[in-house]
């Protein structure tokens, strides 16, 4: 029996709504919470940097994001869990410098840097060469000339092997064709007094960790890492400035999803997070944990820092043939 009128309005408007129903996507990207992996514990500048973004950026995405830390054997435990992760963009993750430094310095690493996609440079930190106010080397030259004077003689304080308080010190080391000898200690924390007091002789560290001890005259800064003059460090010039203009190295925290990941996921993720970066609230915030806002602000340009920043250190790992066995 053929249609009559009614029916054929009522037939298309059904077979209009299936159609319009079947081009929609799945599903909505967010639509349940976001787990942030940060490898660190709590109250550390990555945790606190990391709770800033997942805050701002749960706002952005009108979905929660929840930090997660997870500390432990450098990054590697960290990374072995966003690994382990489906690659639904519902397990991002807050990884520093040594996401493509570790697989070069720890062979057990099981990981490459590849294995990841950078979503976002959420910011970064100069660190400065600082010794006690009371150090014979009252500028870099000093420290030069002693050191090629005493191989090995010149010490420096690292939280541990291919850190980032070990490689910058190497980067400079290679630059100014010099050796010193590095004291490993549990954490910047324990370190500092051997630095004030001058049992040891210098450690790579950021505003956040000793800008007071500048303030107050403890410890002097004698160069920086940046291309230009830093603001966390106004009266010191950098190693470019001092003849080494390859010493650059910065402490960089990004945002990073596990490779495989649709391009549409992590360009919603990039955007909330370039738009949090604006905000002046928490420029201001980033400012007084003693970071710098990235330039880079896509995808395209982290990824393309990162592929940057692993071939140079890459180099200096090797060179200095640093291995965790």
């Amino acid at each position: 029996m053929p249609f009559d009128h009614y029916e054929k309005i009522t037939f298309s408007i059904i077979l209009v709504s299936f159609t319009a129903i079947l081009s929609q996507p799945a599903y909505s990207y967010p639509d349940k919470p976001i787990k942030f992996i940060i490898p660190s514990v709590a109250g550390g500048v990555s945790d606190a940097v990391g709770r800033l973004y997942a805050e701002e950026m749960g706002k952005e995405l009108k979905s929660p994001v929840v930090p997660e830390n997870v500390p432990g054997v450098g990054t590697v435990m960290a990374v072995k869990r966003a690994l382990n992760a489906p690659t639904d963009g519902y397990t991002v993750s807050i990884f520093a410098n040594t996401i493509v430094t570790m697989p070069y310095v720890d062979k057990k690493a099981s990981f490459k840097t590849t294995d990841f996609t950078g979503v976002s440079y959420l910011s970064k930190m100069p660190l400065a060469l600082v010794v006690s106010t009371d150090s014979p080397f009252k500028n870099l030259k000093d420290l030069v000339e002693f050191a090629k004077k005493n191989p090995k003689g010149v010490s420096f304080s690292s939280v541990g092997i291919g850190t980032t308080s070990h490689l910058p010190a190497e980067l400079f080391a290679q630059n100014a064709g010099i050796d010193f000898q590095m004291i490993a200690y549990k954490g910047s924390a324990q370190a500092i007094p051997d630095i004030v007091s001058g049992r040891v002789n210098f450690m790579m560290s950021n505003a956040a960790t000793v800008g007071e001890l500048i303030k107050v005259g403890k410890v002097k800064a004698l160069a920086t890492t940046t291309k230009q003059r830093n603001e966390h460090f106004p009266n010191t010039p950098t190693f470019s400035e001092l003849g080494y203009s390859n010493v650059v190295y910065e402490l960089i925290l990004g945002l990073m999803v596990k490779k495989g990941t649709s391009p549409e996921i992590i360009q919603t993720l990039s955007n909330a997070a370039e738009k949090v970066k604006k905000y002046p609230h928490v420029q201001q915030r980033l400012k007084d944990l003693g970071q710098d806002i990235p330039e880079e602000d896509s995808p395209e340009k982290f990824n393309n820092f990162l592929i940057n920043e692993e071939k140079i250190m890459s180099q200096v790992v090797k060179k200095a043939k640093i291995n965790i066995e």
